[in-house]
């Protein structure tokens, strides 16, 4: 006997089938959208997780440098160089996993002079996060905007600028910081600068960032290619001189072009001072070198031309501390401008942090 099925009732099995297949691929792919979502809620919480840490780090590294700063300074009546052990402030507190840096580089912990700690204690920053840390000293250089007209033609002559050029960048670089309008012989005011495509004025006030240089009469020219990129002067220069307004020059953090100028202002020469700081084995960044300080009874402290005692009493007073934090791809930078010598307000550190600029990044 044969069995016959109704066309309808098959219409209906088919449409019933279709519904069902429908309704699994739509819970499918609301699963795997489901799926997707909490993925990318779990790497973004992940990722916060890590920029948290790495931002605590940065901070941390900071509280760490200010503690060693103001220990040092403590203990050894001043700051005057990283010899003293600042200049590695990670290493000082005993940190036993990390890195220091150049340039924010990052060196393996085996390259590591520790310098005068004798024992590691086993702090360390969580898993897979270094940290480089790097200090400047401000001291050692030249106030950008308080600096004098005859120190400036010294510093150019130094970096072997022609004298006609030296000219023009010392006047102009006075021109764009005063506040009148009258130019000096070489210099440049409003007449200059309104003629340029697109015109500007000059800022007649002090200047905060080093890259305006591009702004003025002969460093834009000199100190910048064609499309607005330092050059190998602009670097040299930026070695120089600080924006901050350092009254005197440490000599233990001065770079060598600035050390000429001081030897031709004071009549001293400069390798007196390199030889002394290097000590004996003449090798600077080693562990005999020497610091330049008040009070010290030591035969071969260098002198002027004359025998006369040279003026070692300026200390590092400005700092700038650059730490990076990285960890995988991920990197958080931090830079904050420290004043030594003057308490935060409320006495809160026992230095004032006169700029603090922090910066993520993803390489």
């Amino acid at each position: 006997m044969y069995l016959f099925t109704n066309p309808s009732e098959k219409r209906r099995e088919g449409a019933v089938l279709l519904i069902v297949l429908g309704v699994i691929l739509l819970a499918s792919w609301m699963l795997v959208q489901i799926i997707a979502r909490v993925g990318e809620e779990m790497a973004l919480r992940g990722e916060d997780e890590q920029n948290d840490a790495l931002q605590a780090s940065a901070f941390q590294s900071l509280e760490i440098t200010l503690g060693v700063l103001a220990e040092i300074k403590v203990l050894d009546g001043g700051l005057y160089s990283p010899v003293q052990g600042w200049g590695n402030p990670l290493a000082y507190a005993g940190f036993a996993s990390h890195a220091v840096s150049n340039e924010l580089g990052f060196v393996e912990d085996d390259e590591l002079e520790v310098g005068g700690v004798d024992e590691i204690v086993p702090f360390a920053f969580p898993p897979g996060i270094q940290v480089a840390v790097e200090l400047r000293d401000e001291s050692g250089r030249f106030p950008l905007n308080t600096t004098s007209e005859e120190r400036w033609k010294l510093l150019f002559e130094e970096m072997e600028i022609q004298s006609s050029d030296a000219a023009i960048l010392t006047d102009s670089l006075l021109d764009w910081i005063d506040a009148d309008d009258e130019t000096r012989l070489n210099g440049a005011e409003n007449g200059t600068y309104q003629r340029r495509d697109p015109a500007y004025l000059p800022a007649n006030a002090p200047i905060a960032n080093l890259l305006d240089l591009q702004l003025i009469e002969g460093f834009d020219r000199l100190f910048f290619d064609e499309e607005g990129i330092p050059n190998d002067l602009y670097r040299t220069f930026k070695e120089c001189v600080t924006v901050i307004n350092c009254e005197a020059v440490n000599l233990n953090a001065a770079h060598p072009l600035v050390l000429e100028v001081m030897g031709e202002e004071l009549d001293f020469e400069p390798e007196r001072i390199t030889d002394y700081m290097a000590g004996i084995d003449m090798e600077p960044g080693t562990l005999d070198d020497n610091v330049l300080r008040p009070g010290l009874d030591d035969p071969d402290l260098p002198t002027d031309n004359e025998g006369e005692p040279l003026d070692l009493s300026t200390t590092s007073r400005f700092l700038t501390v650059y730490i990076s934090a990285m960890s995988g791809g991920t990197v958080f930078n931090l830079s904050a401008r420290l004043d030594t010598e003057t308490p935060s307000e409320h006495h809160i550190y026992p230095m004032t942090i006169l700029d603090l600029q922090t910066k993520g990044s993803t390489l």
